[in-house]
């Protein structure tokens, strides 16, 4: 097997969100390859949405199941026998299918999902009456009949309804959930980004966490916690400025006081604008501006070069913009 081809073991990690940043960039490399096989990663793909939906989880040890079904189809050749492999795969998921029933099938229907694509906002009032504001790039989702319950990918701000007894949860890919009775705050949570980011408006939040930390953590207004992901070690510090944090809002891209390679990373969230540097004193160099997010990013870089002495030209075969 050629080791650019990834294992079933992988996909399915890329599938779950439970795959570190060296596996989730094989597999993407791998989907955009010549050896990439279609009907196997789509079978896997079907897979998982039936067995992480399904109403008997607590009862199946799907990770049993799923290492006996793996043992059973893997094959020698998977380009030569990928139709083969595909019924293979298809009867497995009847099985599961079989032991979800009907109850599965009620179910998956009533999962809501809403999403945005590069440089667009969206407002959405939940069921309960609570605010969603959802940032470019980015993605809610939750089961119809519990809106205050919420899987987001992304960033999104949360002005939330009072319910004392039921509370408002947001869980982000990396298992990081924010719960609230009453309050708005801003969740900042891109699946690519280096950290994870919690900014508390009003009322008070308890942050959690499966992956990094153990302790539950109380913000108060004005609190931001920033989760690095490399070492998920958690850093409260106090805003002076919420504007800074909810310029997005108002269709705009605000940095105070922000690393050069922190706004890259935002204008590639916000635009699918990509930025390059050669220059590693340039990318630590701190930037206080504000744009609209119509802006061109020449005229963005022509604003920021006022301050800085830097070059930048595009590589129009990459399509990124090289910071020198």
């Amino acid at each position: 097997m050629k080791t650019n081809i990834v294992d079933e073991t992988e996909v399915w990690a890329y599938f779950s969100n439970n795959s570190d940043e060296a596996t989730r960039i094989k597999v993407e490399n791998w989907k955009n390859s010549n050896d990439f096989d279609e009907p196997f990663f789509n079978s896997i793909k079907k897979i998982y949405e039936v067995t992480e939906k399904t109403p008997f989880n607590e009862t199946i040890d799907i990770e049993k199941e799923k290492t006996k079904f793996f043992a059973a189809v893997a094959p020698v050749d998977r380009k030569s026998s990928s139709y083969k492999q595909y019924l293979k795969y298809a009867a497995v998921m009847v099985l599961f299918i079989s032991i979800a029933g009907i109850a599965y099938q009620s179910i998956s229907k009533n999962i809501v999902t809403i999403e945005t694509g590069y440089g667009a906002e969206k407002q959405i009032t939940l069921l309960d009456g609570s605010v969603v504001w959802l940032n470019t790039n980015s993605k809610i989702s939750y089961q119809e009949n519990a809106p205050r319950t919420l899987k987001l990918f992304g960033e999104a701000f949360f002005e939330v309804a009072k319910d004392k007894t039921h509370p408002f949860t947001v869980e982000t890919s990396d298992k990081v959930i924010v719960k609230a009775l009453g309050t708005s705050f801003n969740v900042k949570a891109y699946p690519k980004d280096i950290y994870l980011e919690t900014t508390l408006i009003t009322g008070k939040v308890e942050v959690s966490s499966k992956n990094y930390f153990e302790e539950k953590i109380i913000m108060l207004p004005k609190d931001n916690i920033k989760i690095l992901k490399a070492d998920g070690i958690p850093v409260k510090t106090i805003i002076k400025n919420k504007k800074t944090i909810l310029a997005w809002r108002t269709g705009k891209i605000r940095f105070e006081n922000t690393p050069f390679k922190d706004i890259a990373t935002d204008l590639n969230n916000q635009l699918n604008i990509k930025l390059v540097f050669e220059n590693d004193a340039i990318a630590k160099s701190r930037f206080t501006a504000v744009f609209d997010k119509s802006t061109p990013i020449e005229e963005i870089l022509e604003v920021l070069r006022t301050s800085k002495n830097f070059k930048y030209n595009l590589n129009e075969q990459t399509n990124e913009w090289i910071i020198k």
